[in-house]
């Protein structure tokens, strides 16, 4: 008996690939493509094998199942973008993606929504007004999107009522799984770690521990920029990621060469006379020991103390002179310059063309 349950039909539905187009006179034309073309044997089909190979592992099923090893991969990459975010100019970069995304237009409306029924548009601004509040989600919803690529949303229904809330799950822990059943080419499921932690469903099916959600309670927003990505959309922060690495780097270099190398040192120039040779080393010794160390004494214990003195650097070279004409002299040398200026500017340059953000909008023009 077929299932005709509000879930079993969306399940049924979004797992087929029927295409709907409205012909006219309130007619509906229905075609079904993958059965025309499987032709009633979707293993025989050339396009489904064609997916199985790409996307298969050796030694195992033909299912695409994106926790082989490429789970992995992605959390390293959300690790990166992590980090990325902590940068000024990415920050921004994404809140400049935000803002653009969610400007309102002159009616002071995020989301027009046009239909021929008013019945249909004031269900659907009901939907995102008032159930999704895009006014106040659609910012970090769009945010986040452009800085995993993907963003997924665990839609709440409730027979008769539909859509009632929703919660953000993170990219983490969740999970897109294609080509499940050979009867419904167009199935997919989400698989969520539920020892992940966070938001998990009040229904649905586990395996393996990890919940298992149908394709209509999550709703999957991706960035399709490459299909090297695919399932999964890419993030606008993945081109900039080398370069922002490389800039890392260098300013790194030119904090520690600003600390380590560039502060001003002293020559001191130590008349020695006629001191004998053997006794030069001791004589100098005696000499770095009294100007860097200052007798101090403790007012509570009386304990007498050789205190360091502050004002002389340790890297000060004291040098014995001997000659004639030789006097005892103090000499500034000057820190070493940093050099690498344009290579810094080169490379944020370079990051910024990544991010595809005009510098105006950064606060570099």
């Amino acid at each position: 008996m077929a299932d005709k349950t509000l879930f079993g039909r969306l399940k049924k539905i979004l797992g087929q690939s029927t295409v709907v187009r409205r012909v006219g006179d309130n007619k509906l034309k229905v075609i079904d493509p993958a059965r025309a073309q499987s032709a009633g044997n979707l293993e025989t089909n050339m396009l489904v094998d064609r997916y199985n190979r790409l996307h298969s592992t050796p030694g195992g099923s033909s299912v695409y199942d994106p926790s082989q090893g490429f789970n992995q991969l992605r959390n390293e990459l959300f690790k990166d973008y992590e980090s990325m975010d902590n940068d000024s100019i990415i920050s921004a970069a994404l809140d400049v993606y935000a803002d653009e995304s969610t400007l309102k237009n002159e009616f002071g409306d995020i989301l027009e929504i046009k239909s021929g029924k008013k019945e249909i548009q004031q269900v659907l601004h009901n939907l995102f007004y008032d159930v999704l509040n895009i006014e106040f989600n659609l910012y970090p919803w769009i945010r986040m999107m452009c800085k995993y690529g993907d963003f997924y949303l665990h839609l709440k229904i409730v027979d008769k009522l539909g859509v009632v809330g929703v919660s953000p799950l993170s990219p983490y822990a969740i999970a897109r799984q294609e080509g499940i059943d050979p009867q419904r080419p167009e199935a997919v499921e989400f698989i969520y770690d539920e020892t992940f932690g966070g938001v998990t469903g009040a229904y649905g099916k586990t395996k393996n521990g990890n919940k298992i959600y149908e394709n209509y309670e999550i709703a999957h927003f991706r960035l399709l920029q490459d299909t090297n990505f695919l399932p999964y959309g890419k993030s606008m922060i993945e081109q900039p990621r080398k370069t922002w690495k490389q800039l890392t780097l260098m300013e790194d270099a030119m904090m520690i060469h600003r600390i380590m190398r560039a502060p001003q040192k002293r020559a001191f120039k130590i008349d020695i006379g006629n001191i004998p040779p053997a006794e030069v080393d001791a004589y100098m010794q005696k000499v770095i020991n009294k100007m860097k160390k200052v007798p101090y004494m403790d007012k509570q214990s009386g304990e007498y103390n050789m205190k360091f003195n502050i004002q002389n650097m340790i890297e000060d070279f004291y040098l014995p002179v001997r000659g004639g004409n030789s006097n005892t002299s103090i000499e500034d040398i000057g820190g070493l310059e940093w050099t690498g200026v344009d290579d810094v500017e080169y490379l944020r340059n370079r990051m910024m063309a990544g991010l595809r953000v005009p510098k105006a909008f950064l606060g570099y023009d």
